[in-house]
């Protein structure tokens, strides 16, 4: 049934793209690549493009501001920066990493998968590294390869934090200055967004 639901849309709007293999952790890399897939044959132009996990809530009025303070660039890739990150060769599954897969000691800079924001024009330079370079199981990591590759250097949000790979307590106050944050639950979701748009005069009280 979700098969044939799937096919309607296609039919209906031909933006969906699919592949073969099973969702799963370790495919997520294969997911992202399908996502610049997408943007470079459905969203060419576009400015921006942001990359997002479902459990991250998306202050988008911020977005659009933080973003509107770069000037024209090719090289924009910004979010939760992680530098100097040690590849793991313990026995923790979801953190390992084998030689084979990645032979060197440190990850280069990436940002977190949670949430990213890059130029399109360096979207499209990326998925045509994807074709060259092969995929390992950590999608940020392996971004942050194409990033290293193509001597792009991420952008690091200036002033207060704004992208938080944690989750944190909600608070109008708190929430109205950050753009991304992890670990929230679909319930959760809904009620800020509720709490967030239905409390525009509380703004005005937050320092």
């Amino acid at each position: 049934m979700l098969s044939l639901s799937v096919e309607d849309e296609s039919i209906l709007y031909g933006d969906i793209i699919r592949q073969d293999f099973k969702d799963t952790y370790n495919n997520l890399t294969l997911k992202t690549i399908m996502a610049f897939r997408w943007v470079s044959e459905f969203c060419s132009n576009a400015r921006f493009i942001m990359k997002t996990d479902s459990d991250v809530f998306i202050n988008t009025g911020n977005l659009v501001k933080f973003l509107l303070k770069f000037n024209s660039s090719e090289t924009i890739f910004t979010g939760y920066p992680l530098i100097g990150s040690i590849a793991h060769r313990g026995f923790y599954p979801k953190t390992y990493i084998s030689y084979d897969e990645y032979p060197f000691r440190f990850y280069p800079p990436y940002c977190s998968g949670m949430g990213y924001v890059l130029d399109g024009k360096l979207a499209l330079r990326i998925y045509e590294l994807m074709g060259h370079i092969k995929p390992i199981k950590f999608e940020d990591v392996y971004i942050g390869i194409c990033l290293n590759i193509l001597k792009v250097n991420i952008s690091v949000p200036e002033g207060n934090q704004q992208f938080f790979i944690n989750k944190i307590s909600f608070d109008i106050c708190k929430y109205r200055r950050l753009i991304a944050v992890h670990g929230i639950v679909p319930s959760e979701m809904i009620r800020f967004w509720k709490d967030f748009t239905n409390c525009h005069h509380r703004l005005k009280t937050c320092l």
